[in-house]
């Protein structure tokens, strides 16, 4: 792995980590969330941070996991590649997988969170995943003090909680964005964006 790159990637995280404004619900806006739920037939209004699959019914995504198709995270995304608006997403919540997938010209980014009974089985999970992506542990401060993996390929899995989140920008081009971003880097840097969000809520 690319030293470099994951402590840029790490530098820029931090920069962001005003998305999630405090008194701001970090899910997805109301509007957009009655279009995404009559699309995928879901029910509006997810539960409370942290709340495991088991606690919300199947249609009902926790409201931690929703964070990944935020309008802090988009707007983010619009930040970190340059993109003069934010992109359009589509989620989906099959009750213990939250997907969501953004349409961006230069690819598609999907970032999702699988909700676990118990935060050791989202650790196990989180290490099954990366085996299975070719991801390697991310050493040092870079992986904030959690369970984290990160391929070149522009992947990256945190385990947190009951809750592992994975960010798949493998369809990205190698720079993506007016900063000429890399893949990898891009992944990492919404990694840190949802991960900073669940920490103030």
């Amino acid at each position: 792995m690319n030293k470099q790159l994951t402590i840029t990637g790490l530098a820029v995280g931090v920069l962001l980590l005003g998305g999630c404004a405090a008194g701001t619900a970090a899910a997805p806006s109301v509007q957009f969330a009655a279009q995404s739920a009559a699309a995928h037939g879901a029910t509006q209004g997810p539960t409370a941070v942290g709340k495991s699959a088991s606690e919300s019914p199947a249609g009902t995504p926790p409201q931690a996991a929703a964070m990944v198709c935020s309008a802090e995270a988009r707007g983010n995304v619009t930040k970190i590649l340059g993109l003069a608006s934010p992109p359009k997403t589509d989620w989906s919540w099959n009750g213990t997988v939250y997907a969501c997938h953004y349409a961006l010209e230069a690819g598609t980014l999907t970032m999702s969170v699988q909700v676990f009974p118990e935060a050791r089985a989202a650790r196990e999970g989180a290490a099954t995943l990366s085996t299975s992506l070719d991801a390697k542990p991310i050493q040092g401060l870079s992986n904030l003090g959690l369970p984290g993996y990160q391929a070149e390929a522009g992947t990256v899995v945190f385990a947190k909680d009951n809750m592992v989140l994975h960010v798949d920008a493998t369809t990205m081009p190698a720079a993506a964005g007016i900063n000429h971003v890399t893949r990898s880097a891009f992944a990492y840097q919404m990694a840190t964006t949802i991960l900073a969000c669940w920490s103030e809520h």
